[in-house]
């Protein structure tokens, strides 16, 4: 029987229900077979003709199932005991203790939620069901000053291995100021002498369309300069199938993987666990300080260190500002970190060049030539080279 229930990114199902799954898992953990209780009916009469069985075993509520074949004990789960005089755990009840291998003791569902934005609005927390409900936060407890801590409980937290900072741009340098940011962040892990994983970066669109297009774009980019090969910057969207998707993150994980680079969309972001993600790159900000903490939780997990960078146009500035005032700890951002435009002072005629090719790419996968999850044929990657 069920007796720990553990979920992960527990604020969606507060806000979703995903048809009823919460009560779907409650309701199974909480049947039994209508086998399992006749044999309980059995052995109370059994019990009831000798001396030692006078004692009565007090029968819980139950409810059968439409189909008859099952029962609903509500809200705790029964546990099959052990032996006659069994003293363990599930068999303490001294009511229960001359019952072999039946139903026993009630024991409740323990649910163990974890989210980094997890609210406690107790009217939204009620769909899921919790019974004298107990709050912990990983930053108070591992805080020196935990009074300190509570005046600032309302506001969502960050890693302390996280380092943030922001790059200000016009919008026609973004792609090219991204380039940069990428491979200064891949010169910094190959000059580090820390080893912690393979170090992908993962850049972050606001729209799925966003993350296909640059995807694309710096695919083409890569192998044009003489980076690597295509493959290295790889796209995790909803436009891969689940297969894919889980593909990619073995891939990902392995040591001998070549991806460095992936585009990811917002949608996406919460199904990727590659613990050794050395940054996180805000390609298009995001409205909600929630989902600036979830992407940033991409990185700097389990007490590593990592970065989180913001690419800001001009009229962004304010609005991130604002926004980062709502997390913990809004002065540590570095702002206007720089970049290093030796990196890609000889990239733009390449980028030109890839930027026409890229419309012949999304042209031919309108056209259903190319698949949008193939890789790029060699001879278009030639000519963005060219």
């Amino acid at each position: 029987h069920l007796r720990f229930l553990v979920i992960d990114e527990a604020d969606r199902l507060v806000n979703q229900s995903y048809h009823n799954w919460i009560g779907r898992v409650v309701g199974a953990a909480n049947e039994a077979s209508i086998a399992a209780w006749t044999d309980l009916q059995r052995q109370q009469e059994e019990d009831s003709n000798t001396a030692e069985g006078k004692h009565s075993v007090i029968a819980p509520p139950v409810e059968v199932s439409s189909r008859g074949n099952s029962f609903k004990i509500d809200p705790i789960t029964w546990r099959r005991g052990g032996a006659s005089g069994d003293s363990s755990e599930f068999n303490t009840n001294n009511a229960f203790s001359s019952v072999v291998a039946t139903v026993c003791r009630p024991v409740q569902l323990r649910k163990l939620l974890y989210s980094a934005t997890l609210t406690r609005d107790p009217q939204k927390l009620a769909s899921l069901g919790l019974i004298n409900a107990k709050h912990f936060d990983a930053h108070q407890l591992n805080s020196a000053n935990h009074a300190s801590e509570q005046g600032r409980q309302q506001r969502y937290s960050m890693p302390s291995g996280l380092s943030e900072y922001t790059v200000e741009c016009t919008a026609e340098q973004k792609p090219l100021v991204l380039l940069a940011l990428l491979l200064d962040q891949i010169s910094k892990q190959t000059s580090s002498e820390e080893e912690d994983g393979n170090g992908i970066i993962v850049v972050f669109t606001s729209s799925l369309d966003s993350t296909h297009r640059l995807a694309r774009l710096l695919q083409l980019l890569w192998s044009a300069l003489g980076h690597g090969p295509s493959e290295a910057v790889a796209e995790f969207s909803s436009a891969l199938t689940q297969k894919q998707r889980s593909s990619l993150m073995k891939q990902c994980n392995s040591p001998d993987s070549i991806v460095s680079v992936i585009v990811c969309s917002d949608g996406m972001s919460r199904g990727m666990d590659i613990p050794s993600v050395s940054a996180v790159i805000n390609y298009d900000v995001p409205s909600f300080a929630k989902t600036y903490v979830h992407r940033c939780g991409r990185t700097a997990r389990a007490g590593r260190k990592g970065s989180a960078i913001s690419v800001l146009k001009g009229g962004q500035v304010t609005q991130f500002n604002r926004m980062r005032r709502l997390i913990d700890h809004p002065n540590r951002v570095v702002a206007d970190m720089g970049i290093r435009k030796d990196l890609v002072r000889h990239a733009v005629p390449a980028y030109r060049a890839s930027v026409k090719v890229l419309r012949k790419v999304i042209q031919a996968e309108s056209n259903n030539d190319l698949n949008t999850v193939e890789p790029i044929p060699a001879n278009w990657i030639s000519a963005s080279s060219a």
